[in-house]
């Protein structure tokens, strides 16, 4: 894992749509350490995998895979055979024990002497030597210790690398995957959904399911596995930009508020950014990384926890596609409510096919994570197709989208999804879905696209991934 990422802000693949999102303010000194009385939990620094573990009532484990535990009864003791790291009476609030939760410091204590020296040898028992995918305690390790009955020592960390039979990567090296670890864990808490139904939801907040898929080991990405956590993270960025610079100029020319747009902008857009973002910071060290960038020289960021959507600089992309794509859309949505609306409509036929395509390349290279996301991101799109459609009926567009022509016509979306909103795609929702005058009145006065085929390139050619 990595830390902030700081990427040209439009990392984009070309050519592609949008569904877009923002980010909140986070830091380490932030998170919620306190405990609280849950009964499972993740050993982490990766995450730690093949860890005996002892519970308070005798029954005993091994952390899996993603460093999982669980038991019935506190305080649980973390061992390798007869080396005991440490326990603890409570869990913390998060359910992530770090070597500073097992040394009883705080998350922040990374510079202290026995903290370094426990995440300096656990790094050191991976299995293949890649803590990027995780920590997998090698048997030979717990064998090796099988007969010891002692608790881990600071002063003996290189007797017990000679008792293991292994190499201790350098104090440096153990601290930076450490810090980039806690890091990366109080992003994701800071934007783990914590409001409950019908209260408020703040912006940029996730869903804890995709907290909680994303606070799994990092898989080995393929290229073009890496290039969609690029484009993603820009086509998302692209809808929310558009949206709200089409509500704000309708509504500054006296044409209404479009609810839609604002709505699903600063409702949903802003959490799929905040979705990609940590996706980003989880497996991407450099710009450099990303082979489907055109400059790189917008002198922004992209992938930063501290910011978010509102912060980032509207309507300036890296890849040229993108950025011309921009620039249509904004021509043909400033026409009239109708163009707006269809400009949606779009938008998310666009997007679903992309993320269509993105979720089988991120399956090729068994990264459940990226998948997971990306259906959660395609499920928002399948809701806010739906309320662009109904919009368009509303104001006596009779096909809806389908008004746009075969390529954006699509009655098999499915119509019960959710939204990051909390909507569904049933569209139920009448403020979310009418397109209004300053004074609350149905704007009837919506004005004739007379190209609704969309936005072109100049080419004669519709603008699109597949299209570039």
């Amino acid at each position: 894992m990595k830390t902030t990422t700081y990427l040209a802000l439009s990392i984009l693949t070309s050519g592609l749509l949008l569904s877009g999102c923002g980010s909140s303010s986070s830091s380490t000194e932030t998170t919620d350490t306190s405990t609280v009385a849950a009964t499972s939990g993740q050993l982490v620094d990766n995450y730690v995998a093949n860890v005996d573990y002892t519970c308070a009532d005798g029954t005993t484990g091994i952390t899996d895979e993603n460093g999982s535990f669980e038991c019935e009864t506190l305080p649980v003791e973390f061992h390798l055979g007869g080396l005991k790291l440490g326990q603890i009476n409570q869990i913390p609030q998060d359910t992530q024990v770090f070597p500073q939760d097992l040394v009883g410091v705080a998350r922040v204590d990374i510079n202290n002497t026995e903290v370094l020296a426990m995440a300096q040898f656990l790094q050191s028992c991976d299995e293949d030597n890649n803590t990027q995918n995780g920590i997998q305690i090698k048997a030979e390790v717990k064998e090796a210790f099988k007969d010891h009955n002692e608790s881990f020592n600071a002063d003996d960390v290189d007797a017990y690398a000679t008792d293991a039979n292994i190499t201790l990567i350098s104090e440096d090296e153990a601290k930076t995957h450490l810090e980039e670890t806690t890091t990366f864990v109080a992003h994701v808490n800071e934007h783990k959904q914590t409001s409950t139904q019908g209260s408020e939801k703040t912006e940029g907040e996730i869903p804890a399911s995709i907290a909680d898929t994303l606070l799994t080991p990092a898989a080995e990405l393929t290229q073009d596995a890496k290039n969609t956590l690029a484009y993603m993270g820009n086509e998302e960025r692209l809808a929310y930009d558009v949206y709200t610079e089409l509500y704000n100029y309708h509504v500054e020319h006296g044409d209404g508020a479009i609810q839609q747009l604002t709505n699903i902008a600063t409702k949903s857009e802003a959490t799929h950014i905040a979705t990609v973002e940590l996706l980003v910071e989880k497996y991407i060290q450099d710009l450099s990384e990303f082979s489907n960038i055109d400059r790189n020289d917008t002198g922004f960021t992209m992938a930063d926890a501290d910011l978010n959507a509102t912060q980032l600089p509207m309507g300036v992309y890296n890849i040229d596609a993108i950025q011309n794509l921009h620039d249509a859309l904004i021509e043909k949505g400033q026409q009239s409510t109708q163009d707006a609306l269809e400009v949606g409509c779009m938008v998310e036929v666009t997007d679903i096919t992309d993320l269509t395509e993105d979720i089988a390349t991120a399956q090729e290279s068994n990264a459940t994570d990226i998948v997971t996301a990306f259906e959660f991101l395609r499920d928002g799109s399948y809701s806010h197709y739906w309320s662009f459609d109904k919009a368009l009926k509303d104001i006596g567009v009779e096909d809806g989208c389908c008004s746009l022509g075969d390529e954006y016509c699509h009655p098999e979306y499915p119509t019960n999804t959710q939204g990051a909103d909390g909507s569904s795609g049933s569209c139920d929702n009448t403020d979310a879905t009418q397109t209004q005058q300053g004074d609350g009145t149905i704007n009837e006065d919506s004005g004739k696209n007379e190209n609704p085929a969309g936005p072109q390139d100049g080419t004669g050619e519709q603008k699109g991934k597949n299209n570039k």
